[in-house]
């Protein structure tokens, strides 16, 4: 196989597998809720208080502590979920979304770094680049998590093997109890 034709095959798989990853979980209610209560109610929890004072707040009031709730928030989800795809993948030895876990971990740090950096000058993009970036850490553990079977619903006989009542395989004939 050529270089070409390889990269376009990895170029081809990870489309496909981030478009299965991204799909596959809507169909897990276990994991529907863990998402909506774990990851976006308590993991969020700060960004929510912060979002309530400001509510409470006289009109105008200032969104400097919905940032830093936001800025402290997406990048510590965004390395733990970056270290977590790491360590899956490479115990399954995927490459390329061991990869894409490096490269995430690096954008993930440089958008902080910006967004810090740049508040003082543009306010409402960084702001929004911060919604961005949490919006898009949420969607990186949904990928990464979605296929873990922690949030999968399990049929009940699934420890037993399947229905104890079907007939057995095999012979048992000249065995002694």
């Amino acid at each position: 196989m050529r270089d070409d034709e390889r990269e376009a095959g990895d170029w081809s798989y990870l489309r496909r597998e981030i478009k299965r990853r991204t799909v596959q979980p809507f169909s897990s209610i276990p994991f529907l809720i863990y998402v909506l209560v774990a990851i976006i109610g308590l993991g969020c929890l700060g960004i929510w208080v912060e979002l309530i004072k400001l509510a409470l707040q006289t009109p105008g009031g200032s969104h400097g502590a919905v940032l830093t709730a936001l800025c402290t928030f997406f990048p510590a989800l965004i390395g733990s979920t970056a270290f977590q795809l790491i360590l899956g993948a490479t115990g399954k030895s995927d490459k390329i979304f061991v990869s894409i876990g490096y490269l995430v971990l690096i954008l993930g740090l440089g958008a902080v770094i910006l967004i810090t950096l740049f508040n003082g000058l543009l306010p409402n993009k960084t702001f929004w680049a911060a919604v961005a970036f949490s919006a898009g850490a949420v969607w990186l553990w949904w990928i990464t998590n979605g296929d873990d079977p922690t949030y999968k619903s399990t049929p009940v006989d699934a420890a037993s093997g399947g229905d104890p009542n079907r007939k057995l395989k095999g012979n048992t004939q000249g065995y002694k109890e």
